[in-house]
């Protein structure tokens, strides 16, 4: 005597899996765009022109704002890898310069050069607040149109 019911239906198992990957595919997707946002917003934080001449002439430690002398900062914030960890998807997105850290998060020297202390101009961590809104369309987009299967 049989104490249960048992169904074996091979297609909503295949649709299950199917479902899955449109998903995944999708979160791929917003972590990789959702990090061209963030680029973008960061970029836009730096100041250049004469915004950036009147920092010099007065010398304010008030003005937070990274300005612009090259761009090579700026130009160089980008998503630079996505990759999954484990089941995550994760992006390296941020500048590919050599000094962008000491940039955003100031440094702390010795007193003698080239070690001397800097305060922080961040840039990443404003054009992150900047994206939030944005990044929360992008998810419902992506992941919603995944789920309408």
């Amino acid at each position: 005597m049989a104490n249960g019911i048992e169904v074996n239906d091979g297609g909503f198992l295949d649709a299950l899996r199917m479902d899955k990957k449109a998903v995944g595919d999708a979160a791929q997707r917003f972590v990789r765009q959702g990090g061209e946002v963030i680029a973008g917003n960061a970029r836009k934080q730096f100041i250049g022109g004469k915004e950036a001449q009147a920092t010099d002439s007065w010398r304010s430690d008030a003005w937070p704002i990274p300005t612009r002398r090259t761009g090579q900062l700026q130009n160089s914030i980008r998503v630079s890898k996505v990759y999954k960890q484990g089941s995550f998807w994760v992006s390296e997105t941020g500048p590919t310069t050599v000094y962008g850290r000491r940039v955003e998060l100031g440094y702390t020297g010795t007193g003698h050069f080239p070690y001397y202390t800097t305060r922080s101009f961040p840039y990443m961590r404003p054009g992150l607040e900047d994206s939030k809104n944005e990044l929360t369309r992008l998810y419902a987009s992506l992941i919603g149109s995944a789920q309408q299967l």
